[in-house]
């Protein structure tokens, strides 16, 4: 592994949406404003399912889209990630988090990761961007830049054993609206093909605005009851992410806002900034058998108040809340919050 001079600048979206973000950054016109846009979170109370844009941002101008591919063996899947690399310059790759030779300690999970491969470095090898940024339990993850050799880049995409559920719908779920899933799970990289996919949600009711927050402290809380399986403390923490830099967007976007905008604005994100540490303390006492179910009740309380204030503004302001609008599924629709 070769690492760069310089170092990525991240956004500091989540996991999935980073690396996206690179990608569309040089596909698509405006992207950085259309992800700011797209931020919304839709909770399936039945499946404990989690989907945080309200578009499908893996739809390209052109009548074009980002869909799964997949190969059983490593040298099948590099010969198809050269080949998108090759056409396009740039191709997403399903990378394991805890693999990352950058990764410093420990990750909580082996999980899902976008990486982005943007070309070859000077030794021949493939370059490839992580502009991620994150704090673990055990560790942390810097945003990494350099060539890796076709070992490394391997032993990285590598999913031996295929994906827990919680994970597969992560993935099919990652750029808002259902992907279908590659045929082999092994190894997976995202192509660029013809069609556009429908953003509309499986199954329903999914909750919207203040009932999916509502919703979230109801599942995170049945989970800390639990074996804490499905894994709700990543889904809120991505959400928590995507608001802050929603928020972050609108104040730098040159937008003229009144000193209680301001506030409000401000007031959501210290509130979204808060909210993983806060539900984090609420987890570890329960496994302590100490549970706090007040912590987590009251601090979606406040954020829910604080969001009916604060998504207005990012409608008035340009920023088409499409929360606001029905939220589709494939047996009807209801209004979001």
């Amino acid at each position: 592994m070769r690492t760069d001079s310089t170092m990525p600048t991240g956004v500091g979206l989540s996991c999935y949406t980073e690396n996206l973000a690179g990608y569309l950054s040089a596909r698509t016109p405006g992207s950085t404003d259309l992800l700011a846009r797209s931020v919304r979170l839709a909770v399936d109370p039945a499946t404990g399912a989690f989907s945080h844009h309200d578009r499908a941002l893996n739809n390209l101008p052109g009548g074009r889209r980002l869909a799964y591919r997949g190969a059983i063996d490593a040298e099948s899947a590099l010969a198809g990630i050269d080949a998108e690399l090759a056409e396009h310059g740039r191709v997403l790759v399903i990378a394991d988090s805890g693999s990352l030779p950058w990764l410093t300690g420990s990750a909580d999970d082996h999980a899902p990761h976008l990486l982005l491969v943007d070309g070859l470095g000077p030794d021949g090898h493939r370059h490839v961007v992580d502009g991620f940024t994150a704090l673990f339990s055990n560790g942390s993850q810097d945003p990494f830049a350099g060539s890796v050799s076709d070992e490394e880049l391997k032993d990285m995409l590598a999913f031996p054993h295929g994906l827990s559920p919680v994970h597969r719908t992560r993935n099919a779920l990652a750029f808002g609206f259902p992907v279908a899933p590659p045929a082999y799970e092994t190894y997976q990289w995202l192509v660029e093909e013809r069609g556009t996919t429908k953003e509309e949600l499986p199954g329903g009711p999914w909750l919207t605005g203040v009932a999916a927050l509502e919703e979230s402290a109801r599942l995170l809380l049945a989970d800390m009851d639990g074996d804490g399986s499905r894994g709700l403390l990543e889904d809120i923490w991505a959400a928590a992410q995507h608001h802050i830099f929603r928020d972050a967007h609108l104040l730098t976007a040159g937008t003229e806002l009144s000193s209680a905008e301001l506030q409000t604005v401000r007031s959501s994100t210290a509130k979204w900034r808060e909210l993983p540490r806060v539900l984090r303390f609420a987890a570890n006492s329960a496994r302590r058998g100490r549970p706090r179910p007040s912590l987590v009740t009251g601090a979606f309380a406040t954020l829910a108040e604080l969001e009916a204030a604060a998504v207005p503004l990012h409608a008035v302001h340009g920023h088409r809340a499409r929360a606001s609008r029905p939220v589709r599924t494939r047996s009807h629709t209801m209004q979001g919050g």
